[in-house]
């Protein structure tokens, strides 16, 4: 028989802090849109990026079911990190997309010895 029956079944807990969350986003993401992101300015991030991944946000971490764990964390941030305004969903693409700035913000590297060369 090629699948077993499960005698337990164990379900995951939904990720209770701010950090979690974005630790599962990066995971998940590919390197090309880590890149991506870490290159957006603030402005496109609150406007196309978050229209785009707000509500899947909201959905797949319990934002809507109470997961009142993360809404607690998301909450510490506001008006400290964020105005008193933003949204939870908002609050986690904004770290995701800090922390992918200091991680993966490429930059163009010119090789100096080459380029002299050529023109010798």
């Amino acid at each position: 028989m090629m699948f077993q029956p499960l005698n337990e079944f164990h379900t995951l807990s939904p990720p209770g802090t701010v950090e979690e969350v974005v630790t599962m986003l990066c995971d998940d993401m590919s390197f090309r849109d880590k890149v991506t992101m870490a290159h957006l300015s603030e402005d496109q991030l609150d406007s196309s990026v978050y229209l785009a991944m707000a509500k899947t946000i909201r959905m797949e971490f319990g934002l809507y079911t109470g997961n009142k764990d993360l809404l607690n964390s998301c909450c510490s941030y506001l008006g400290r990190e964020y105005d008193t305004y933003e949204d939870p969903a908002m609050v986690i693409m904004k770290e995701l997309w800090k922390k992918l700035k200091k991680s993966h913000n490429l930059r163009l590297v010119v090789n100096r010895h080459s380029s002299s060369k050529q023109h010798s």
